[in-house]
């Protein structure tokens, strides 16, 4: 089975998979945005590095999936991720060319069979990246996160077969979240 733990920027993604996929024997698959060429200069200048962001995040997340040996995994991405942002930061000719590039990837990786979308407001979402202290992060406004937030809860069936939201509260620990999100999976699976 493949989990897909999905939410804004500094939702608290990689945080809850690492935990659920202990406590249910799960393999996990980290996103590697470390990896990503381009997310720096993205951040500084998002309409001139946009088409190329959103392509390199593609090819990264198809390359991680594409390599899995092991069946039952968590993982802090959905491949749908990508859909979601580059119909959010592409337009035109970029977005069509994107979606080409994607609907081939997409049919040669496995998707979630269970998708849980963290809703964490984008104001503590905003404050957690200012948190975290990864340079790129510190100037991402909370329009694009407020954006980023509809453009998920507008697209929640592309996550995976089947897609739950977990509103999480700013105050609730990683192990609260984790704990709640390993319930809501024991109630879509047998």
């Amino acid at each position: 089975m493949y989990v897909a733990i999905e939410g804004c920027i500094a939702s608290g993604k990689s945080s809850t998979a690492v935990l659920l996929a202990e406590r249910i024997g799960f393999a996990q698959v980290k996103e590697q945005t470390a990896q990503h060429p381009f997310i720096a200069q993205f951040y500084a200048d998002p309409e001139r590095f946009a088409f190329e962001t959103e392509l390199a995040f593609a090819l990264i997340h198809y390359h991680q999936l594409h390599q899995l040996r092991r069946a039952d995994i968590v993982a802090d991405f959905s491949p749908a991720k990508d859909i979601i942002f580059a119909e959010m930061n592409l337009a035109g000719e970029e977005l069509e060319m994107f979606m080409s590039l994607y609907d081939m990837l997409s049919g040669r990786v496995p998707q979630p069979d269970v998708a849980i979308f963290l809703d964490l407001p984008a104001e503590e979402c905003q404050r957690r990246c200012i948190a975290r202290g990864r340079p790129f992060e510190a100037g991402i406004r909370i329009e694009y996160l407020e954006r980023l937030r509809k453009q998920y809860l507008n697209g929640l069936e592309r996550l995976g077969t089947k897609v739950r939201v977990l509103k999480v509260h700013p105050k609730d620990s990683q192990d609260e979240v984790a704990t709640s999100v390993k319930r809501l999976l024991q109630e879509v699976t047998p």
